[in-house]
């Protein structure tokens, strides 16, 4: 019996292990979403991977190269956000998550200095945790010598196999932006939830005034605007230019933009709002505005009708007809 215990626990740990953290529409993150509803009009921007398509490293497959990518951000041994990842220009388009509300008498850690990268957009069969680049290439030479791949070709070393899929602390050294958070530090309480926020799948180029200025105030406004909320989902995400850091390496937004859906202890909305911001150096301020007006302005800027980003924008008012939710979830 204790034998068979053992072996049913190994069976449970594997498939844990296992458990991919990059999969299609966020399936292992959708409780960071209002009504478990996506953002919808976002997804169809995303560029193609910067893979070779007709070379591609000996232990990746086509169909894993989906972009962009549906990241459950994984610290440790829990998802704390999810952030729906371009892999062409190796940003975030949006990160969605909770805002932490509790009190805390605890003062916010200090700043870590180094940013992780997310392994699954390497290897699928990694574990989904987001680690440091130096432990990243460590565990893919490991899965090659296991999996009997070649390490003399480029394309299956890791120094290759990590800067082809994803942005690396190097891209922004010397390149006039800060690596700004998109789901910040700051919203949330615990040790590990905030360094969970320390990934290069969740930050940006962000003009430096705005990161430390603007954009860190209108944050902070955002915390205020909490109380009185039972649950507060937070969707941030950017406006994608021309314009690139290191070459074509990293793509920087043109607008920041942030919008918030507070809930009561009934579960129905009770408050929302929305900002936008240029990601430039100026005096202005991040623009406060309602959500319907945030996703029309969204809709120019992207050149897309269907942006949607809060079942119903949050409403009081909520939408029961079958009719409408089936709508709604095809475009998402």
């Amino acid at each position: 019996m204790k034998m068979m215990l053992s072996l049913a626990w190994l069976l449970i740990a594997i498939a844990h292990k296992a458990e991919p953290l990059i999969s299609a529409n966020f399936k292992a993150c959708k409780k960071f979403f209002y009504r478990g509803q996506l953002p919808a009009g976002f997804a169809s921007i995303a560029l193609p991977h910067r893979f070779n398509p007709s070379d591609l490293p000996d232990g990746i497959k086509a169909k894993e190269l989906t972009s962009p990518a549906y990241i459950c951000q994984k610290y440790g041994n829990r998802v704390y956000f999810a952030s729906l990842y371009d892999r062409g220009r190796r940003v975030p388009l949006y990160s969605a998550y909770i805002l932490d509300r509790r009190p805390t008498s605890k003062p916010i850690n200090k700043r870590q200095t180094f940013f992780n990268i997310e392994p699954q957009l390497i290897y699928r069969q990694l574990d989904g945790t987001m680690l440091p680049e130096r432990n990243t290439s460590n565990n893919i030479k490991t899965f090659n010598t296991k999996h009997n791949i070649s390490p003399r070709e480029q394309k299956n070393q890791p120094s290759s196999l990590i800067n082809t899929s994803q942005a690396v602390d190097a891209d922004y050294r010397n390149s006039g932006y800060d690596r700004g958070h998109v789901n910040p530090r700051g919203h949330h309480v615990t040790d590990d939830e905030q360094k969970g926020t320390f990934t290069l799948t969740n930050v940006v180029p962000m003009a430096k005034k705005l990161n430390n200025e603007f954009w860190s105030q209108y944050e902070n406004d955002m915390i205020g605007s909490a109380k009185g909320c039972k649950t507060m989902y937070v969707v941030t995400g950017i406006v994608p230019s021309k314009e690139w850091i290191k070459g074509d390496r990293v793509n920087i937004p043109k607008y920041m933009w942030n919008a918030y859906c507070c809930v009561g202890k009934d579960d129905k909305p009770i408050k929302s709002g929305a900002g936008l911001r240029k990601n430039d150096d100026s005096d202005k301020p991040v623009e406060k505005m309602q959500i319907n007006e945030l996703q029309k302005r969204l809709k120019k800027l992207l050149v897309k009708e269907n942006i949607s980003i809060f079942q119903n924008n949050c409403s009081k008012k909520l939408q029961t007809s079958r009719k409408a939710a089936a709508a709604y979830n095809a475009n998402c």
